[in-house]
């Protein structure tokens, strides 16, 4: 675990001087507009936290970090297992900004000093403000779509090269269009039942057993493509 740790840290330093100006940039500028328009613009902050994930791959390879992966007294699958948990963790730590500047936004309302109360926007404005069953799930619904895709494109990027990562990706994007595609002709002509995908729950209560059982699968999601990960790359250097 404190191998892990390690690498954690390693990764997290590595994306700092890019990734850390990045995200506050990002996370100022939609608190500021949250503020006056709409707690779910909080929600966006999340893309500011991707600059700690996307830039890594390159960094390393630029500085030549694989080569200190390999001499440093760690295993190899640690390190590879480590990327996935921080992957995770950084959307996680998002997630849980978002959440507290979106409370902060919903409490202190200031769209009330903005001038026109009566016109339709500032009702739109209003109606956004109290509406926090649709701010969550944005929130939530985004965290758990972008972090599961950034791990599946670490996985892939690993496992069949970098070079073919955009290949793997577009492959699997249009497979997956596929599949909704069919399953709603199949459900319009009546082929199998129609799914309804679950709404998240009108109260408080049941939003966090919610939110929480989303990050969790997301954490054991993160596990288990490490684990996959780390086999198949274990496998191939030997």
């Amino acid at each position: 675990m404190k191998d892990i740790q390690k690498i954690i840290r390693f990764d997290y330093l590595t994306a700092k001087p890019l990734g850390l100006p990045s995200f506050l940039v990002v996370a100022v500028m939609c608190f500021g507009l949250s503020l006056f328009f709409s707690p779910i613009i909080c929600g966006y902050i999340i893309f500011g936290a991707m600059i700690f994930v996307i830039p890594l791959q390159g960094m390393a390879d630029k500085n030549g970090f694989n080569k200190l992966y390999g001499i440093l007294p760690v295993k190899r699958k640690n390190i590879t297992r480590a990327r996935f948990i921080y992957v995770f963790l950084i959307h996680f730590i998002a997630e849980i900004t978002e959440i507290i500047l979106a409370l902060i936004s919903i409490n202190l309302k200031l769209y009330r000093i903005l001038p026109n109360q009566d016109s339709e926007m500032l009702q739109m404005i209003k109606d956004s403000f109290e509406d926090n069953h649709l701010t969550f799930t944005v929130i939530v619904g985004m965290f758990a779509f972008f972090c599961f895709c950034f791990l599946y494109m670490e996985m892939m990027g690993q496992i069949f090269g970098r070079e073919n990562e955009m290949k793997i990706i577009t492959i699997s994007i249009g497979v997956f269009v596929g599949l909704i595609a069919g399953f709603l002709w199949l459900s319009e002509h009546g082929i199998i039942p129609i799914f309804m995908l679950p709404s998240m729950p009108s109260s408080v209560s049941g939003k966090i057993i919610l939110a929480v059982a989303i990050n969790i699968i997301s954490f054991l999601t993160s596990i288990i493509f490490g684990e996959i990960t780390a086999n198949k790359v274990s496998k191939r250097e030997l």
